[in-house]
């Protein structure tokens, strides 16, 4: 009998052994997936315009990374990166309360499938719906990418710009204070005015310098300098990039005698109520010296074409990229004293920086570099230094990468 117990002794014993050994190959590896996360941003052309480097960055951290988004034509492009697409309108366009229930209620069905470890959201609309649902889904680790302060740092925008400015402020109180949030701003000015509402604290600030351009892709070109200088102004045609301030200042040149010729590439965005109709477009267009292009797809040659570039921003952007690729193309720029411009944009070396909303200082402005063919050069190649210092593709995979390491750890 003794025997026999025994023998059943260690049949549990080795049956046990072999159930442990399944039970730890069916587990451990779900314990050692990889991580995944989430990457929130309205439209997948601003993805695939702004945000390819973040997106890569992320992915290099060997986590599964699924890009949450509007699709519309840059599928393909952004899918290349190695991210999954998962189709979502987060619904652009002014602030209604009903409609931004229905689209938290929607995502929120999406993050308790999806189950992330982190998000990555991108801009304020994403960053305050995933705000708003920090109390009823599991607190991942999270990213708030600010691509500047929007209609909250645009003295202009009016009653628009209080009812942003009261949304940041509720996010950043409520965020600033969850040790598992880290804000990615593209400036240091906006992480100053962010500390107004609610200072994070400085390990939790990473100050990315603008979404990243590839020096290689904008070799640097000697100016045209032809017969009539062309200036170039590339970005969305919405009032707060100020192109009618450009417009303005070609207007009073143009009365003194000061020829020059401006080229403007970009397109309205019919959802944002600050957007240029296409008759204004088509009424600038008509004047002798200036041509609308709409979209460019191959900026690096328009930049190459162009001797001067006019950035007149209204502010509320985190950095401009048109004004990333122009300094990457040597051009010298002439922009505004706003959040994001200066800061890049250092006056008398880079370029020329005017007081925002004022046509009668950029029209001085490009008159001077019109005038002097050397200035420009001079500044121009500065501008492509500035670059190459602290603002390309590789300076923001980077950053990214590294504190997402620590976030997943």
């Amino acid at each position: 009998m003794a025997k026999a117990a025994a023998k059943n002794a260690r049949k549990l014993s080795v049956a046990a052994d072999l159930l442990w050994t399944v039970e730890k190959q069916e587990i451990d590896p779900l314990k050692q997936r990889p991580n995944k996360i989430l990457v929130l941003v309205t439209e997948d052309w601003f993805a695939a315009s702004h945000f390819i480097p973040t997106i890569e960055a992320l992915c290099a951290t060997g986590a599964e990374v699924a890009i949450v988004t509007r699709v519309a034509q840059k599928r393909s492009a952004l899918e290349a990166t190695g991210a999954r697409i998962i189709p979502f309108d987060f619904s652009r366009g002014p602030l209604r309360p009903l409609q931004e229930a229905r689209v938290a209620w929607r995502l929120r069905k999406l993050l308790a499938t999806e189950k992330p470890d982190a998000i990555h959201a991108i801009s304020l609309k994403p960053i305050a719906l995933i705000t708003g649902l920090r109390g009823v889904v599991p607190r991942h680790a999270l990213g708030i990418h600010l691509t500047g302060v929007g209609y909250a740092g645009t003295a202009s925008a009016g009653r628009t710009g209080l009812v942003y400015r009261r949304v940041l402020k509720m996010v950043v109180r409520q965020l600033q204070r969850d040790p598992k949030t880290h804000l990615f701003v593209e400036n240091p000015d906006d992480s100053a005015r962010l500390a107004e509402f609610g200072a994070f604290p400085q390990e939790r600030v990473t100050i990315l310098g603008g979404a990243g351009v590839d020096p290689k892709r904008f070799e640097g070109s000697e100016l045209p300098l032809g017969e009539q200088v062309r200036a170039g102004f590339v970005g969305r045609m919405v009032w707060t990039k100020g192109v009618d301030l450009l417009i303005d200042a070609y207007d009073q040149l143009n009365a003194e005698g000061v020829a020059f010729r401006i080229d403007l590439c970009g397109t309205p965005d019919p959802e944002n109520p600050r957007a240029v109709s296409d008759a204004q477009l088509q009424n600038w267009s008509a004047r002798d010296g200036v041509t609308w292009r709409g979209r460019v797809e191959d900026i690096a040659s328009f930049w190459k074409a162009m001797d001067i570039c006019v950035v007149p921003s209204r502010g509320g952007e985190g950095l401009p990229r048109a004004l990333l690729e122009a300094a990457a193309s040597g051009r010298p720029i002439v922009t505004t004293d706003v959040p994001g411009c200066r800061y890049f944009v250092r006056d008398g070396i880079e370029g020329l920086v005017v007081p925002p909303d004022d046509s009668r200082s950029l029209a001085s402005a490009l008159k001077r570099l019109i005038q002097d063919p050397e200035t420009c050069r001079r500044m121009g190649a500065a501008a492509r230094e500035r670059l190459l210092s602290g603002f390309t593709e590789d300076h923001l995979r980077a950053a990214v990468r590294a504190q997402y390491m620590k976030m997943l750890a």
